[in-house]
């Protein structure tokens, strides 16, 4: 049930954030459904490819969509347990987005365009930063809990007291700057640009077209929802065990967090690339001084 959910509701949930972004920006902008158009509309689209790609292009996109939706059943979905659960699942989560990350890489250096090669040492060398993000926040709960498995993870989490409010808050915090780079959004990257120069993942696709470009916005939609629901499961347990307040409590939370990121995305510029790492770090140590805190003080 959950990963029908995300599949479902990933489109829904980007127009949700580009409907708010044109609010906070004084325009009407387009349909909440518009996702579903475009990506319909590529679909049908006939894929042509650059005369210099190898096969490494040519199953990138099939490869990537597969590592992202793999992913997406690991995830538990608040109330819906996940369809692929296992002791250790966390180490296989963090890696199929890796490997999502490396076969896109791959291709973007595969097709000799200068552009697409900058793009792809941006994307490589900001992914050395965002892994330690990840394990050092969903991974600190792994450490003080004893389980491996994501489901098993957020099932442990009780909100009984304020101390562990304040952590698992700082663990959503650290997860929202976590998102915003893995899914390529302000003020790491700008998702809406086409200015080769400024770009890191929209760079990467340039010379994709028909169905593997289809491939690879749904694939960002989906990444896009897998992180908003890893920041709601934090707060699942507030609904205890109603499950008519779970799904107000999961449909209140996915609502903010929209908000949150179409207000950050239209209030922030983009940062200088130079300063990206800096931000990054900030992330890891947050998470680091979060786990140490909680740990000493209890």
């Amino acid at each position: 049930m959950g990963f029908i959910m995300i599949l479902v509701l990933s489109p829904l949930f980007s127009g949700i954030v580009n409907k708010q972004k044109n609010f906070f920006t004084g325009r009407i902008g387009a349909p909440v459904l518009q996702p579903y158009y475009e990506l319909f509309k590529l679909f049908k689209k006939e894929t042509l490819h650059a005369k210099t790609a190898s096969f490494i292009s040519r199953i990138t996109p099939l490869v990537h969509f597969t590592a992202i939706l793999s992913a997406a059943a690991v995830l538990p979905v608040g109330f819906s347990a996940p369809l692929i659960s296992f002791e250790g699942d966390i180490i296989l989560f963090a890696y199929l987005l890796s490997l999502s990350r490396f076969f896109q890489i791959l291709a973007a250096m595969d097709i000799g365009s200068s552009f697409e090669g900058m793009g792809a040492s941006r994307e490589a060398s900001f992914a050395v930063f965002v892994e330690p993000i990840f394990f050092f926040t969903l991974g600190s709960i792994a450490f003080i809990t004893g389980l491996t498995s994501i489901s098993s993870i957020y099932d442990s989490i009780v909100l009984n007291n304020i101390s562990y409010l304040v952590f698992i808050f700082v663990c959503s915090i650290s997860f929202f700057i976590l998102a915003v780079t893995e899914c390529s959004r302000m003020p790491v990257d700008d998702p809406n640009t086409h200015l080769e120069l400024t770009m890191i993942h929209e760079v990467m696709i340039l010379d994709n077209s028909g169905f593997d470009l289809f491939l690879y916005h749904y694939s960002s939609s989906i990444k896009l929802f897998i992180f908003v629901i890893l920041e709601t499961s934090f707060f699942g347990s507030l609904g205890g065990g109603n499950r008519v307040l779970e799904i107000g409590i999961f449909i209140l939370i996915v609502f903010f967090l929209s908000t949150a990121l179409a207000f950050v995305e239209t209030v922030t510029a983009r940062f200088k690339m130079k300063n990206i790492p800096q931000y990054l770090l900030f992330a890891t140590a947050i998470g680091v001084l979060n786990l140490l805190i909680f740990t000493f003080t209890q």
